[in-house]
């Protein structure tokens, strides 16, 4: 949402088939100006035309993103692109859109927009409250880093992972060296943190994990967590 992102399709950037894009735009936010940035989004998420939108939009706070400014992020989810296309277009010229993007832009920064394509995913999403760690990475061989990834999620191993695990290809915008991202979901940190402790004990989780470093090279990390969820579509969908 916000400013249009130009993106480059045919076969350049995968788009061989519908997949789920999502559309992440990072905002920097003084703290004397959270509450007018925020009612700009309540005020907007009860307007009459967001009533048409078909998505699922998440406003994340960072909790952990290194030297990165921001410290809030949009994190706009479509089922497949078309859909991305008309919502833009049903929004542009629109007094309700107009309004929310003067409010947002006058009580905060836009650090970023980066758009993501979906991979592969496993285990459930919650769709209103979630923690989030986000690892940036660089895949060399795709297909070999899926297929590895499949593999150990579904083995036995992993059969009460506490959480969700997707991977989105970085499609326009994002950091330079950065070409996938892989998304860990959960209901806490603590929680995530604690399970991938105890798998760390276990010799073929360790052996699966340097199987994966053959072909992926991570290159640093997020945390956030959602503080607040729009829209009708189930992220569970996506995948």
């Amino acid at each position: 949402m916000l400013f249009r992102v130009m993106i480059v399709l045919l076969a350049m950037t995968g788009f061989a088939r519908a997949q789920a894009v999502w559309v992440d735009y990072a905002w920097s936010v003084e703290p004397a100006k959270e509450n007018r940035f925020f009612a700009a989004v309540d005020k907007f998420t009860n307007s009459d035309v967001f009533k048409t939108f078909e998505g699922r939009m998440l406003i994340n706070s960072h909790a952990a993103n290194g030297s990165a400014p921001q410290n809030f992020s949009f994190a706009v989810v479509y089922k497949d692109l078309a859909t991305w296309e008309a919502t833009q277009a049903n929004l542009n010229g629109t007094a309700d859109w107009d309004r929310f993007r003067k409010a947002l832009a006058a009580n905060g920064t836009l650090v970023s927009e980066t758009v993501y394509t979906h991979v592969a995913g496993w285990g459930e999403i919650n769709n209103e409250r979630f923690s989030w760690e986000g690892a940036a990475a660089s895949v060399s061989d795709p297909a070999n880093y899926i297929g590895r990834l499949s593999r150990l999620m579904n083995s036995n191993l992993m059969q009460d992972f506490p959480g969700s695990i997707d991977v989105w290809r970085v499609t326009a915008g994002g950091t330079p060296g950065v070409n996938h991202i892989v998304v860990f979901g959960g209901n806490s940190w603590s929680e995530l943190e604690g399970y991938r402790a105890e798998l760390a004990k276990n010799a073929d989780f360790r052996a699966a994990i340097a199987g994966m470093a053959k072909v992926r090279t991570l290159l640093g990390a997020t945390w956030t967590t959602t503080a607040a969820s729009y829209g009708p579509l189930d992220l569970n969908s996506v995948r």
